[in-house]
């Protein structure tokens, strides 16, 4: 009984399943998504696909990049010399002036020692004047008074050697600024790879960024440009104008390196994140074509065109894009008929019934 309560539930599906095909309507154009709900690519009737007619149009050109917000200058507090720390002379996170004193190391041992040259350099000053009226009567050789001149200078450079070294146990802002969290105190004994603290200079921010390759001859010194910040709550957009461009390209990554100086950057702070959008041209007759018409595959980019009532493959070459849009640079002529859907199921020489867009 019961294998034939299956071979009837089996014969009931087949039925269904039949009559589903042969009824299922044939003319539904082709979906965004690219399914078609005709017959298909193999059933022997023409696909149906929307698709829109090539118009030159009005085209602003820009390109899309990422940044960071940096200072006007910037520099780690490190000092040139190993040392005891005595004194700090700010506060963390205040702003300094130019030449205001950041730190002190224990100089105690080098004045000591700048004071012993001293007395011998006064003493050896004495000693010349003395041989110096000796050799005007010719009371002494002239190697005599030569050695005592060079045993002079020698004391006196080793006394400026001793200042060159007591200026480096002071360590002074180099320029205006705001320092930031202190990472030594008073009694520390830090060297030359001791970070002390940072000094930048926010008066006047920047904003720096790459370009790739293809546009590196498009932006030059006077270039303007917009952009926003990330993880900030404002939706504020910002503008800059380029004032430096890398000589050349980094021979890594292939994008040249500019800066911009920010017109009004309240609100920023260094090291923000930087979306970039910079304007290259406006172009009156670009020719544009949607995203998804575009299919790239190991040979490039390419469309597909109508051409009679058979989609044609159309090599092309890209240029900038938008949101919903990509800039043909080659490969297309306005008038022509471009495919926007059934991306997914087209191939070159398909039939396909074609139901032209209105423009976008």
């Amino acid at each position: 009984m019961k294998p034939r309560i299956l071979s009837i539930v089996i014969g009931l599906l087949v039925i269904t399943a039949v009559l589903v095909w042969k009824f299922q309507p044939a003319d539904t154009p082709v979906g965004s998504g690219g399914a078609s709900a005709g017959p298909g690519p193999g059933g022997g009737k023409p696909l149906a696909v929307l698709a829109m007619v090539l118009q030159p149009q009005a085209y602003t050109e820009s390109v899309t990049l990422t940044g960071s917000i940096v200072a006007n200058e910037a520099v780690v507090i490190r000092p040139e010399v190993s040392g005891r720390i005595v004194a700090v002379g700010f506060s963390e996170g205040q702003r300094v002036a130019k030449g205001q004193m950041l730190v002190r190391l224990f100089d105690a041992d080098l004045r000591a020692r700048l004071k012993q040259v001293l007395a011998q350099v006064a003493l050896d000053s004495s000693q010349v004047d003395r041989l110096k009226r000796l050799r005007a009567v010719d009371g002494i050789s002239a190697e005599e008074f030569q050695r005592a001149s060079a045993t002079l200078e020698m004391h006196q450079a080793q006394a400026d050697e001793i200042r060159a070294q007591l200026e480096k146990t002071t360590i002074t802002a180099p320029f205006a600024g705001r320092v930031g969290l202190r990472n030594a105190s008073i009694g520390a004994v830090v060297g030359p790879t001791s970070d002390i603290t940072l000094l930048r200079d926010d008066s006047q921010l920047k904003v720096e960024c790459t370009v790739p390759e293809k546009y590196a001859t498009t932006i030059a010194v006077g270039t303007e440009m917009t952009f926003s910040v990330r993880g900030s709550r404002s939706t504020t957009t910002y503008r800059a104008r380029v004032y430096a461009v890398d000589p050349e390209l980094n021979p890594e990554s292939r994008t040249l390196r500019i800066r911009a100086m920010i017109a009004q950057p309240t609100g920023l702070l260094p090291g923000m994140f930087a979306d970039v959008t910079v304007q290259l041209a406006t172009l009156p007759d670009a020719l544009l074509v949607p995203t998804e018409s575009v299919v790239v595959d190991i040979n490039g980019p390419k469309v597909f065109v109508k051409n009679g009532g058979v989609a044609r493959e159309a090599r092309i070459t890209t240029g900038t894009r938008t949101q919903t849009d990509i800039r043909v640079m080659e490969g297309l002529l306005p008038g022509d008929t471009v495919l926007t859907t059934g991306m997914l199921v087209m191939k070159d020489g398909l039939p396909i019934n074609v139901t032209v867009e209105s423009a976008r």
